[in-house]
């Protein structure tokens, strides 16, 4: 009846044992995924926070009041809405439209 009791408890703590190993070894590989994803995490946020800082800079009025008297020399014309394109495709189509007539000066010319 000992012999019984002995080997019972040897196998329930083997068992035990290598469940305990092997929840550990899961919870590890766990941990060192939150670990990567949490750098990940970092880095963006970082990157976000540069971009921002850029951002609120490029965007202070002192800095938009001083480019906008740099190019205050640049005179600026409306573009027709005929000229605006929605895609790509529309951009085309238009261009295939549009015939370049040449002379006769620019043929022997390009020759």
């Amino acid at each position: 009846m000992s012999k019984i009791k002995l080997i019972a408890s040897l196998l329930m703590f083997s068992i035990l044992l290598g469940v305990t190993s092997a929840v550990k070894n899961k919870t590890r590989i766990i941990e060192k995924k939150i670990y990567k994803t949490d750098r990940r995490i970092l880095i963006i946020e970082k990157d976000l926070h540069e971009t921002e800082l850029d951002y609120f800079y490029l965007s202070s009025p002192k800095n938009l009041s001083a480019k906008i008297e740099d190019l205050s020399f640049v005179e600026y014309i409306p573009m027709d809405f005929s000229r605006i394109y929605l895609n790509y495709l529309d951009f085309v189509d238009s261009q295939k439209k549009i015939s370049i007539l040449k002379t006769k000066n620019e043929k022997k010319i390009q020759k």
